[in-house]
């Protein structure tokens, strides 16, 4: 596997992390007609949230957007390249956003996917994440930071 690089996102980044995201979701929009538009808002999440980029060469590979609220850390979108599913990117910018937590003093981290990605809550799950609560459509999951 090439060196993984990891860093903060700008917005020059917009572009990229939207290709990014559209190709992780491809399948998952194809297969689930209520999925929302998850790569809307970039340039905003940039802004206003905590964005980390994972990157092999000039590729930009990998996406987390999270931010606190409250006493949590509230991932509101992951995304790795299917060329890199499998190599430990959603682990590692999973790792970003739990370390942002605790250096926060956050007890917690929180996210929600969809009911119908049963791939998706089974690497949460694998990597130590909760189903929490379902909403209609929507699951929620949580990783205790304590």
């Amino acid at each position: 596997m090439a060196d993984i690089r990891f860093r903060n996102a700008s917005v020059g980044d917009a572009q990229a992390i939207r290709k990014c995201i559209d190709q992780a979701y491809a399948a998952a929009r194809r297969d689930i007609p209520d999925l929302p538009d998850v790569s809307a808002g970039i340039e905003e999440d940039i802004r206003d949230h905590w964005v980390s980029v994972a990157e092999i060469g000039d590729a930009l590979v990998g996406v987390i957007v999270f931010a606190r609220i409250d006493q949590a850390i509230i991932v509101f979108n992951i995304a790795v390249s299917t060329e890199t599913q499998g190599q430990g990117v959603a682990r590692k910018l999973l790792e970003i956003a739990e370390r942002t937590g605790r250096e926060q003093g956050c007890n917690v981290l929180r996210l929600a996917t969809h009911r119908q990605m049963q791939d998706t809550r089974a690497v949460y799950r694998h990597l130590g994440w909760r189903e929490e609560e379902t909403e209609g459509n929507k699951v929620w999951m949580f990783k205790s930071l304590d």
